[in-house]
């Protein structure tokens, strides 16, 4: 009896030890919440125990090959850690290839700087060969009746760890939610959970949507009212409001007794529509070039080494208080800044969304908004327009012509490569057509690693070398000024056309530059930075040559508001009940939310992840506003994610046509 209980505690362990060790060279920090990481290792030590009960070899074999198998799999994802600063989704696992490929110098280093944590991990595997062949691990044949008791007892246990998730309450943003909400990031399981646990969930809910079978919470749809927002009106006045004239009732009829379709359309009538106002039409017929920037942070901004960015940022539209959403995955950020949505950041999603979008209406994509005014739209890439499959998703934004590094653009290839060539081989497809244009640029020249072995911090290194940074900063920065190059020529050719007075140039970035470390961030921005919100503050940069002052905008906003702004500074017809994001300069209330749930308002900033509320007033919120509010941004993740994959476009285009 004694060497079966040693055999269960030592099943037990592996899974704690693996959770633990990640987290230490992870998160770095353990809090309650771990608790339920080592509770829910309880009934998975069980099932391995189970292997125990019989002499056989081959379940000797099994038994290490389990441990095996997932001592590598956390390897997987401490150095997948190590160079995106967040865990692995299996939905990514299809980009797997164009990782090792490109990302073959940020892996080598990744795993260099994981060796520490990587050699503690695999330690646990010899470990447990020779526990096994030493028989300290007991392996005895057992009669099936307790066989059949240890699965018993396994799935009671199992249960019980169930039931002691409501111990920290069944609200949004507790251990509960983040177990059964199918809404929960990636990032936020682990948080709560570990990483084991949320694979399983993951793998669970992938299985489930590729069978069809749906695994949303239905509590996913409510759009909780907003206490503080004065969008929540009646909004058919098409006079006053960015909406277009709908009969609600009309459109659910087209869902053909689909329960959730009707109430995703119910809870898109109910959000109402964002006013009008002075800025409405302002930059009609006008020319539009956005860019979205690979890594930039508004740090690099700076009036004698980056003039031309130093001007874009300080004349037009100015929005001091832009937050981009995401801290890593170029394809979700960049997914945000051109349809106004959040991407599916659940743990049901087998592929990234701008794959999933390659049958998908999409209306209010810039690209399409563009072309259904008669404008001509272009796209640019100075990486393969295969990486994330942008060949796809760009032309089914709109993008009529689509041109990246292996498809058109006739640029030098590298590990990143250069904007300014991109800039040069790209303007003169759009410039001198006399016609309205939009063109579309995914930068490439701010990727990190920041090192001189980075082509573009090597290119430009001459220029930073004397700055009173480290190596890195100096990289990051000499890297960026590729992109400042880039938009000095994009400038100067606007100004030689005689179109600068007519074109809008729109920035932001993808996500924050999470190749540099937290003190190098700090560096770069020259005070110390809070990673959890300030990190995230970014700029969002709209400039027109014929603006004469600046406007100054202090509302809180983030990247999902980008294009619903745009969409009313060019006067295009929609209905913003439809676009998650809110026009900036509408009379709506500030609000930036990240992609981590997380999110910030004038009074308070909450912190998804570590479940914290920091307030940033004197005044007294009720618990009420707060939880409504926490509901709130649930609700609009979870409706994004329901547009996105109902494909619920589709519906409203055909009862216009209809109509």
């Amino acid at each position: 009896m004694k060497k079966r209980i040693i055999s269960l505690i030592l099943s037990i362990l592996p899974l704690i030890y693996l959770e633990s060790v990640v987290r230490a060279f992870t998160i770095g920090s353990f809090d309650i919440r771990f608790v339920y990481t080592v509770i829910f290792a309880l009934p998975v030590g069980g099932v391995l125990y189970l292997c125990t009960l019989s002499d056989r070899t081959v379940f000797k074999v099994i038994y290490n090959l389990i441990i095996s198998v997932i001592s590598l799999y956390f390897c997987v994802q401490l150095v997948y850690y190590k160079v995106f600063q967040g865990f692995l989704s299996l939905s990514l696992v299809g980009v797997g290839g164009d990782a090792i490929t490109n990302f073959t110098e940020e892996l080598m280093n990744a795993i260099k700087a994981a060796i520490p944590g990587l050699a503690i991990i695999l330690v646990l595997i010899v470990v447990y060969i020779i526990l096994t062949v030493k028989s300290i691990i007991s392996f005895k044949k057992t009669k099936l009746k307790f066989v059949f008791c240890s699965v018993i007892a396994i799935a009671l246990l199992h249960i019980l760890c169930l039931i002691s998730l409501r111990a920290g309450g069944t609200g949004v943003y507790t251990v509960y939610d983040a177990y059964h909400s199918n809404s929960t990031g990636i990032d936020s399981s682990v948080q709560n959970l570990g990483i084991f646990v949320t694979t399983r969930l993951e793998v669970k809910n992938i299985l489930l949507t590729r069978l069809g079978i749906s695994v949303d919470d239905p509590t996913d749809l409510i759009f909780a009212p907003d206490p503080d927002s004065s969008d929540v009106t009646d909004s058919s006045d098409t006079e006053e409001y960015n909406v277009l004239d709908i009969d609600f009732e009309e459109l659910k009829k087209l869902a053909d007794g689909n329960a959730t379709i009707e109430n995703i359309f119910a809870t898109i009538e109910w959000r109402g529509g964002t006013k009008k106002n002075e800025y409405t039409g302002i930059f009609k017929g006008y020319n539009l070039i956005t860019i979205c920037a690979e890594s930039f942070s508004c740090h690099v901004i700076d009036e004698e080494l980056t003039p031309t960015l130093y001007k874009l940022a300080n004349e037009g539209f100015v929005f001091n208080n832009f937050y981009g959403s995401f801290e890593s995955v170029t394809t979700d950020g960049e997914f945000s800044y051109c349809l106004g949505m959040f991407p599916d950041l659940s743990r049901g999603k087998y592929n990234s969304s701008f794959k999933m979008i390659d049958e998908a209406a999409l209306p209010y994509a810039l690209g399409n908004a563009f072309l259904s005014v008669g404008a001509n739209t272009f796209a640019y890439h100075n990486n393969d327009g295969t990486y994330y499959g942008r060949n796809v998703s760009h032309p089914r934004m709109g993008y009529s012509v689509f041109k990246a590094a292996d498809s058109g653009l006739d640029i030098t290839k590298s590990w990143p490569a250069s904007d300014l060539e991109m800039m040069q081989e790209s303007v003169d497809d759009y410039i001198s057509s006399g016609e309205q244009f939009h063109a579309y640029y995914m930068t490439f020249s701010g990727h990190h690693r920041y090192t001189t072995s980075n082509p573009m911090s090597a290119k430009n290194w001459d220029k930073v070398k004397d700055l009173d940074y480290s190596e890195a900063v100096k990289c990051y920065i000499s890297a960026n000024l590729e992109l400042e190059y880039a938009l000095t020529y994009l400038m100067e050719r606007l100004e030689e056309e005689g179109i600068a007075e007519e074109t809008v140039i729109v920035l932001t970035t993808d996500h924050y530059p999470y190749g540099l470390t937290n003190e190098e961030f700090s560096e770069l921005a020259g005070k110390e930075i809070d990673p959890n919100f300030e990190k995230y503050k970014n700029s969002f940069i709209c400039w027109n040559g014929g603006m004469e002052e600046a406007v100054s905008v202090d509302k809180l906003c983030s990247t999902i508001d980008i294009v619903p702004t745009l969409l009313n500074l060019f006067g295009m017809e929609f209905d913003s009940r439809f676009v998650i994001g809110r026009d900036v300069l509408s009379d709506h209330e500030g609000l930036a939310i990240l992609a981590n749930q997380s999110f910030i308002t004038e009074d308070y900033m909450f912190n998804a992840v570590d479940n914290e509320l920091t307030m940033l007033t004197d005044k007294e919120i009720p618990q009420e506003e707060i939880d409504q509010k926490k509901n709130f941004i649930v609700g609009t993740m979870g409706l994004s994610k329901s547009i996105l994959n109902t494909d619920l476009y589709n519906y409203l285009i055909e009862y216009l046509e209809n109509k």
